[in-house]
């Protein structure tokens, strides 16, 4: 599966991506302004065009949780892990009983309790719990340490690699051909197939998004679509300027 990190904001670059034959999109709250109530508009208008909305949250406390998942989040990608015991504490907040202890509220997702499907409290907490995913990142020398423990947690869905981050974490600044960072990346992917569990990982670059493709990830996040666009720009105003001097 492919995507890309929204960062840009506003509907129309929403509904414009969902034209640009993605999978999913990354609604990016850690780092960009995206207030709730506007992160609602954006999922909703991703959802209307069939490209799955994901939400990176900026923390693991569970307003930041709860909220993201009553507005219709179809998972959640949250960074700065650094123990398994955050992780236990995000699945709590994440998932419905028998896994976690998610607060019950009826919302848009089910229609506010009045569609069909969530009328039975059982049937809904378990599509919830199987339909909204819940993705740490891998992005700390920590949660590498303990990702064959983080993997394993029930409730845990995925792992999202932040590869930036993580050699930035690890003393090596984007130097992601080091070998330490390709056995790290490689080990990731092996521990996530090792469980069944999907594998994400952020590619800057082309270049990178195959590599880790044929190596076994599942989902590529490509960029940021704020980098594609300015890409895009720069690309168009450089032929331009190229084709006038002829």
């Amino acid at each position: 599966m492919f995507g890309t990190f929204f960062e840009m904001g506003g509907r129309a670059a929403m509904e414009a991506l969902s034209r640009g034959n993605l999978d999913y999109v990354i609604i990016d709250t850690e780092h960009s302004c995206f207030s709730e109530e506007s992160t609602a508009d954006l999922i909703l208008a991703a959802e209307r065009h069939n490209l799955t909305p994901y939400v990176r949250i900026g923390d693991v406390r569970r307003p930041y949780v709860l909220r993201m998942l009553d507005i219709g989040a179809k998972g959640l990608i949250v960074p700065n892990i650094r123990s398994v015991e955050q992780v236990k504490e995000l699945v709590s907040y994440a998932k419905f009983p028998p896994i976690g202890n998610r607060g019950f509220c009826p919302n848009r997702t089910s229609g506010w309790g009045y569609d069909e499907w969530a009328k039975d409290v059982n049937s809904y907490m378990e599509q919830c719990n199987n339909t909204c995913k819940v993705i740490p990142q891998c992005e700390t020398k920590e949660a590498l340490e303990d990702i064959e423990e983080i993997v394993s947690l029930p409730g845990v869905d995925g792992i999202f690699v932040g590869p930036f981050d993580l050699s930035v974490d690890m003393g090596m600044p984007l130097k992601l051909d080091d070998p330490v960072m390709v056995n790290a990346i490689e080990k990731v992917v092996s521990v996530c197939k090792a469980h069944k569990k999907e594998s994400f990982i952020f590619a800057g670059n082309m270049d990178n998004a195959v590599k880790w493709t044929k190596l076994g990830y599942d989902n590529i996040t490509y960029n940021f679509d704020i980098g594609v666009f300015i890409d895009a720009w720069r690309n168009v105003a450089g032929e331009y300027r190229e084709r006038i001097q002829k």
